[in-house]
Order: C-alpha cells, then structure tokens, then sequence
C-alpha cells in the first residue's frame, strides 16, 4: 500500500508526472508504476509544508516591519580588540527611542563572526546582545534573551547598502519558507561610553535567536555534523539549495567537515531542515569584499552556480513553482525597502528577473540547474570552510 497523502500532495504528484509526459521523460525504460513509487517514497505530498507561513503567534519584535531606533552606549575599544574565539561580554545599556519615551535597558554586549572580525574590510564587528528578560517584559523586546545584531562594517554610505541588502535577502527567504530567522531593521547611533571617538548612526538589523526560530518551527538545532547533504529532508534540501541559486550563493556548506553557514533544524519526526544564514558573500548583495571560492568555476560571487544535487526532471520545476507563487511579496519586500536607493532596488529586480527567466524556461533550467548539478557533494570548497 501506498501512504495516503492530502488532495494538496496529490496535486503535487500530478504536476509532477505530467512534467514528465509532457517533456517525453516517460521512456521504455522507465515504467510509471516505478516512478510513483519513487514519488511516494519520496514524501512529495510534505513540500507544501516548507513553504507555508507559520501560523505561530510572532513576537512583538518581529510582529512589525516598522523601523526601530535605538541608541547603543558599548565600550567601542574593548569589542574592537576582542579577537579570542568566545568573545567575552561587556556592559552596555541600550536606548529604545519611542514616540512618547525613551526606554533604557541594561545588556551585555559581545562582538561576534568571524570574517567582519578578523579580515582587515571593518572597521566595526557585528554584536551579539543579551537582555534580561525580565527587564523586557510589556516591551517589544519581551521574550528576547540574545539577539544577534548586523551592525556597520564601515561608517561608509556603500557598506550600509550591503547591510540593507542582506536584510533583504532575510526577508525573501521569510516570504518563501517559515524555516527561517526572522529580522527586524533598525537605525541604531553608536556612542562610545569612553566618550572617545564620534558617534556613528547606521541603519542595521536584528536577527531572531536560532534556538527561537527553531522552537517557532517545532523543532531543534542540532549541532552534529552529517556524513552529507542528503541526510536533510529532501524538499527541505531542494528548496535550500534554489534558494542560494536565486540570491547567488556559494558560501555555504552543511555537511562534514565543517557546517558552514547554516543551521540544521531536527523536528519531531526526525527530519532534519537546513536553515541558512549570513548572505553577505552573495550575488544579491555584490559587496566588493566578497569573493568566490578559488576550486569553484567562476570568478564573480555575481555568477550563479547551481549546487543542489542531480534530480529526477521536474522535480526542481515544482520547487520552482513555488517561487513563482511568492514572486509578489519578494518583489514587494525590494520596493518597499525605503531606505535603499532605486538604483539598488533595480540592480535586485533585474538580478532576481533572471533567476525567475531561468526556473521558468525549459532550456536554460535544463543547462543552469540540470546539467550543473552535483551526483554527490564529494568536493569541498575548502577555502570557505574557515571564512
């Protein structure tokens, strides 16, 4: 017997057989009865899963896309200098400016990362803070405990359009899939409490805790490494690695020797989710500093290279339509964005234009996804692994 599946499954198997048919799949040598079997064992019926909103009540912080404004009173030097593997934390107060009052909550502040900290492009590290969740209780930082911040790399206009665009990458990946970190932007001023040096006001952005976004999804982080990349639930995996086509991501990695990148969700049932971050490195955001891995074959982070695994024809067309269905609101997120300039905002429509020309034509998806993909993930792109 076959496992029963919902009527929204059962759609998904028939797109997906009449892909085939239409397109000649259909061979001698493949028997449909052995195709639906593979379908099934497959669990397609679960892919409207990943792509579902979550219905889970959001937290005040994230419940809104109003910008934040907030002032950061830190010890610049000391979170400058800080360059052990675990970071130490140091007092900080942090200044929520509010439209009838200003509120001040006393944190710890430490810096965090590894490439904004160590490589000589910033000037400022990103920052982890932490809260006590008793002090923000009835605020928008209720139930917060540690956040991470992206925070300026330089007091330069450029850079803190890289910071917006990742942001932005934040929130496609938000409109497609609820296996993601939530974010909320904020223009934060950042004042020495040595009172040396000036102040600096930048826009950046929080990211919801990992433990936060995995609790919201039913699931866990885990931190053990998999032998490989299939280990993941297969939809899941699918969708991860369109997903870093679209933005034109390379920098990742999940598997051993070293996750990359990524966090591994395991839900109740055992399914194992890869959930991305830090999307600096990518084409969408084209920061002068990023560069592409030297075994891999381009020479531009701009470049798109496929790098999910080889599957049966139609099946990454399926992932595709879902895209499709969400190209509204990711096109809304770009426009919306008002503090990025419309020339950035164009250069991101055009880049996403072509991701959209490529998954919906039978010619180029067959030579850009099809033909570039991986049989296995033997190879490492090992020059990335200690970005």
């Amino acid at each position: 017997m076959y496992p029963s599946i919902e009527c929204k499954g059962q759609k998904l198997w028939i797109q997906l057989l009449a892909r085939f048919a239409k397109k000649k799949y259909m061979t001698t040598k493949i028997h449909l009865t052995t195709l639906i079997s593979f379908f099934f064992i497959s669990s397609f019926h679960h892919l409207n899963a990943y792509f579902i909103n979550s219905e889970n009540d959001t937290v005040p912080l994230f419940a809104s896309d109003e910008v934040l404004k907030f002032t950061l009173l830190i010890d610049s030097r000391e979170l400058k200098k800080d360059n052990a593997p675990e970071p130490e934390y140091t007092d900080g107060q942090l200044i929520l400016h509010e439209a009838t009052e200003d509120k001040t909550f006393d944190i710890k502040v430490r810096p965090r990362g590894n490439s904004r900290r160590f490589m000589d492009f910033c000037t400022f590290p990103p920052l982890k803070l932490n809260f006590k969740k008793k002090a923000v209780e009835g605020t928008v930082f209720e139930s917060q405990d540690k956040l991470k911040l992206v925070a300026y790399c330089k007091d330069l206009d450029l850079n803190e359009t890289y910071v917006l665009k990742e942001y932005l990458v934040y929130k496609i990946l938000n409109c497609v899939t609820p296996y993601s970190n939530n974010v909320r932007l904020a223009q934060i001023t950042y004042k020495d409490s040595n009172d040396k040096g000036k102040d600096v006001t930048r826009y950046g952005f929080l990211i919801e805790d990992d433990d936060n976004m995995a609790e919201r999804n039913g699931g866990q982080i885990t931190e053990s490494l998999m032998s490989n990349h299939d280990r993941c639930e297969r939809n899941s995996l699918d969708l991860f690695t369109l997903f870093q086509f679209m933005i034109g991501n390379t920098d990742w990695w999940i598997a051993s020797p070293k996750k990359h990148n990524v966090n591994v969700v395991v839900l109740d049932n055992g399914n194992m989710i890869p959930v991305p971050y830090d999307f600096d490195y990518c084409g969408l955001v084209d920061a002068k500093y990023a560069v592409t891995a030297e075994e891999l074959p381009i020479t531009s982070v701009k470049d798109r290279l496929f790098r999910g695994y080889c599957r049966l024809p139609g099946t990454y067309e399926i992932i595709a339509d879902k895209f499709n269905e969400k190209k509204g609101s990711i096109y809304s997120e770009v426009n919306n964005l008002a503090p990025l300039g419309e020339k950035d905002k164009k250069l991101i429509i055009k880049y996403l234009d072509d991701f959209y020309e490529i998954v919906n034509d039978p010619k180029l998806i067959k030579r850009k996804v099809y033909d570039a993909c991986e049989i296995n993930h033997a190879h490492l792109h090992s020059a990335k692994l200690n970005k």
